[in-house]
């Protein structure tokens, strides 16, 4: 009886050990921020910021892009809007403008874990190349909690490496 008893406390260590991801697991679809309190910050290569709100989001064109999500192995459905719609509110060189020493200006887009990725101004500008990079807030016309409640989503790149979930920030840099 008293080995089972001893027994019984080891096991009883490793239940409790295994539950408590279950319980953080659980919680976390509660700490999800919704759409509506979603706030993206823009860093223009001046410094200057602008803090988007949903409703500011809302306000500009829609944007459908259907993709082949490597990872997933299905075809996704993803609304949002252009990218380059909102790096015009941080006075990107876009369109005529992107040219000479503009071209030498990226875009870092970073999400809330710190995952970043790098795009030449000219990968995201509709002007300038045919591939569209959006900042999305549903798929299939669902919003966007998972992941969200924005993702950087490429329909160009073969697999979907430069997405970005949980977006916070798209910064405009220069190389020197």
């Amino acid at each position: 009886m008293k080995q089972f008893g001893l027994l019984s406390l080891p096991l009883l260590a490793f239940a409790c050990a295994l539950s408590a991801p279950t319980a953080v697991a659980q919680a976390t679809p509660a700490q999800t921020t919704s759409t509506a309190a979603a706030r993206l910050e823009l860093i223009g290569a001046g410094g200057q910021q602008v803090n988007i709100s949903s409703a500011d989001f809302h306000a500009l064109p829609p944007k459908t892009v259907q993709v082949h999500n490597e990872h997933t192995g299905a075809d996704e459905t993803y609304q949002g809007v252009e990218l380059s719609l909102l790096l015009a509110r941080i006075d990107a060189p876009l369109g005529q403008k992107l040219r000479g020493k503009a071209l030498a200006i990226y875009v870092v887009a970073e999400g809330t874990d710190k995952y970043r990725v790098v795009y030449s101004l000219a990968e995201v500008d509709p002007a300038f190349h045919n591939g569209t990079v959006i900042v999305a807030d549903r798929e299939a016309g669902q919003p966007i909690t998972k992941d969200g409640p924005f993702k950087l989503v490429n329909t160009d790149d073969k697999r979907p490496a430069r997405w970005v979930r949980n977006l916070a920030s798209i910064r405009l840099n220069s190389s020197p």
